[in-house]
């Protein structure tokens, strides 16, 4: 009789449940760290102070922010636009009719999309009104526009806040 003298090797499994759930946390991270990125890049951004200004307690999560800066560089969605140019004109044109059509209110035909148009306050308005112009073409039908501004402060309130005395 012949007794086997081998070793009978045992399988070992891999799992990767830790693992997959690791790399979709790693992924909903940069999705929502990059998304803040995206929609908070006004440090460069004077945003205009008005007396009529009122605190939005309660924004649409679902709005799109548009920023532009005094040079006329529009920023819509983390990507970089310039107005003067026709390409880029048509490029934010398409983007406004896509954000349209998927927010289209089936009832109404119009879009529910709000636009948070954010202008430093030394942008020339030219800019500020192609935006607007954009907005509510025919094509696009976006009706609902919010501008980001400051509360209204008095010129000693300014200088008090930034430790400067007045003349």
């Amino acid at each position: 009789m012949h007794i086997s003298t081998r070793k009978r090797i045992k399988e070992t499994d891999l799992n990767m449940t830790p693992m997959i759930d690791v790399v979709f946390l790693l992924i909903t991270f940069f999705m929502v760290v990059t998304e803040i990125t995206r929609q908070d890049d006004i440090a460069d951004l004077q945003l205009p102070d008005v007396a009529a200004a009122t605190i939005d307690d309660n924004p649409d999560p679902e709005r799109l922010i548009i920023n532009i800066k005094k040079t006329g560089m529009v920023y819509v969605s983390g990507a970089e636009y310039n107005l003067a140019n026709p390409a880029d004109t048509n490029r934010v044109k398409n983007l406004l009719w896509t954000e349209a059509r998927i927010s289209r209110s089936p009832a109404t035909g119009s879009a529910n999309r709000v636009v948070l148009v954010r202008a430093d306050k030394r942008t020339p308005f030219k800019y500020v009104r192609k935006i607007m112009q954009l907005c509510v073409d025919r094509d696009i039908g976006i009706w609902r526009l919010a501008f980001g501004t400051l509360p209204f402060q008095s010129r000693e309130a300014k200088l008090k806040a930034e430790g400067k005395t007045g003349p």
